[in-house]
């Protein structure tokens, strides 16, 4: 069998730059990151989706990337990754947590743009091939919202984002390989505070008090309570108590008689189960899971005792002391 070989020539002329489209020229495609953070929040903070419970930036791209040769109507953007249930009116996307969202913005240092976006490169005086430049200053901005009631587990910090890359811009094609910046995140939490409220300053009237009944001790109800709204369902209030004129070893208060001695008279506060209540803050009763937006409610005693010197002068006597609430 004959076989005969034929060779097929065939002359291109290519011109320079043909498939150099948006060919980088400055700088350098740029990563970007924001570290882990933990949001703190009230338990009474307002639903808002205008104003964020926090805003963190990353930092700036540095210096400028450029791309020259870029053909009139070439695709850019921005698009988010591992975020889901975009609100269109607000641009608030969907977190881990129900009731925080999240929003993201790109600034060019002097304007923010919104995620996402595409549009199309589009050069002034009809100009087909032209250049396009990522300014040095352009960084992303990460918002957080409140946009409903929160119910959280973990008072160490519910994960609100996990950590990983969240946004990219791209040129041409819109792949997450084909970036011009991108950023990533640590993980981000919250934690939220009770938002509490106490009772009005309270008076303990021992009324008309007799030497006799003095050295007796006399004996009044001191009762208070606190209630406070909680993201976690419940929550846990200990008090204890200070004042300015504690006993040296802080078990009663100092008391200043009708003459200015402070050496006659004390006062002595026990707590729920008659247990002594130090005044200088060292002691605590705690309630614990108490119904978020329920009272704890707390049952002392203010006994009023002789000093250890003179008989106290006739007449009015005076003290003060502060309750203070550790919540949890």
């Amino acid at each position: 069998m004959l076989r005969i070989a034929i060779a097929l020539l065939s002359t291109m002329l290519i011109s320079p730059g043909a498939w150099a489209v948006c060919t980088l020229a400055r700088g350098q495609p740029t990563p970007l990151a924001i570290a882990s953070q933990t949001i703190t929040i009230s338990a009474d903070a307002a639903i808002d989706s205008a104003t964020p419970v926090a805003q963190y930036d990353s930092p700036a791209v540095g210096s400028d990337i450029g791309y020259d040769n870029c053909v009139n109507g070439s695709e850019y953007g921005k698009r988010v990754l591992n975020l889901l249930g975009q609100d269109s009116s607000t641009r608030i996307y969907q977190t881990n947590i129900s009731g925080i969202g999240v929003k993201l913005l790109f600034s060019n240092g002097t304007a923010f743009g919104n995620f996402p976006s595409t549009s199309y490169l589009n050069f002034s005086g009809g100009e087909t091939v032209g250049t396009l430049d990522i300014p040095g200053q352009s960084f992303y901005r990460v918002q957080f919202f409140k946009t409903g009631n929160l119910r959280l587990n973990n008072a160490t910090g519910d994960t609100v984002l996990s950590p990983g890359q969240i946004a990219y811009n791209y040129l041409l094609n819109d792949n997450p390989a084909n970036f011009t910046t991108n950023l990533t995140i640590g993980e981000i939490k919250v934690i939220s505070t009770p938002s509490c409220t106490a009772d009005n300053g309270k008076t303990v009237d021992f009324n008309t008090v007799t030497p006799t009944l003095l050295s007796a001790g006399v004996t009044r109800n001191l009762d208070f309570a606190i209630v406070c709204k909680s993201d976690y369902g419940t929550y846990s209030a200990k008090a204890s108590m200070t004042t300015d004129t504690p006993s040296s070893d802080g078990s009663y208060i100092r008391v200043e008689d009708a003459a200015g001695n402070k050496d006659r008279l004390g006062i002595r506060i026990t707590d729920g189960l008659n247990q002594l209540m130090k005044v200088d803050g060292s002691t605590s009763e705690q309630k614990s899971s108490i119904t978020s937006q329920g009272p704890a409610e707390f049952s002392w005693k203010a006994t009023l005792i002789p000093g250890n010197t003179a008989t106290p002068a006739g007449g009015t006597f005076t003290a003060k002391a502060e309750i203070v609430f550790d919540i949890q």
